[in-house]
């Protein structure tokens, strides 16, 4: 079975190795999901949603609500890696019937409400985001990103630094190469098209003008 690269569809995971058989359902589940996460990166937009109603409706049948809501996060983070807006209306509505604050600390952390994350159940590996975040450190900021090994994870910081915090050219220029180098065009549009919003704020009208005929040209192949 292929990894999933979000880290919290770990528990997912964890669940799916161990000694008894996988339930059809979960199995389903997750190549839904992993359709979605596909698909969305790439662009797809005609075969994105219905891939996660997929996934969605096959851990609904189940009861499990910690699924659904790591579901529901996976969706969020995308969006956030590829720097779009969400509505977190359904995961309310999922912890309020079954709390579990590590789920409650990514998505703070995915809506930028840094204050309010609790940084011993967040993800360790956005722990050091978390902190340059808090600070305001974009030097900090675009250093412990780099360190992430993961590119999706990686990528996902980006997004939540892109979009919470002062635009930084080497933070954009770390989400385009990220993007980049695993082909996921939907995201590389969203950074290329910061960065030229950024070259326009800081009166590099050269650089704006390149990046924007760069994208037009991506957008046209």
């Amino acid at each position: 079975m292929k990894k999933l690269l979000l880290i919290i569809f770990a528990l997912f995971i964890c669940a799916c190795w161990s000694a008894k058989p996988i339930p059809v359902w979960k199995d389903k589940a997750y190549m839904h999901l992993d359709d979605y996460k596909t698909s969305f990166l790439a662009g797809k937009e005609e075969s994105t949603e219905p891939h996660f109603i997929k996934a969605r409706r096959e851990i609904a049948a189940s009861n499990d609500l910690g699924l659904l809501t790591i579901a529901y996060l996976t969706k969020y983070a995308l969006h956030t890696a590829s720097l779009e807006n969400f509505d977190t209306s359904d995961f309310a509505k999922l912890y309020k019937l079954e709390p579990n604050p590590s789920d409650m600390a990514y998505c703070h952390l995915l809506k930028g409400n840094f204050t309010a994350v609790d940084m011993k159940v967040l993800p360790y590996r956005y722990a050091g985001v978390l902190k340059a975040a808090l600070a305001r450190d974009l030097t900090m900021a675009a250093r412990e990103i780099t360190a992430i090994d993961d590119p999706l994870s990686r990528l996902i910081a980006c997004g939540v630094c892109v979009k919470y915090l002062p635009s930084d050219e080497t933070i954009l220029q770390t989400g385009i190469s990220t993007a980049s180098a695993n082909g996921w065009r939907r995201p590389l549009w969203a950074y290329l098209n910061k960065l030229q919003e950024h070259y326009l704020e800081t009166g590099d009208q050269n650089k704006s003008t390149a990046v924007k005929a760069r994208l037009d040209l991506l957008k046209r192949n």
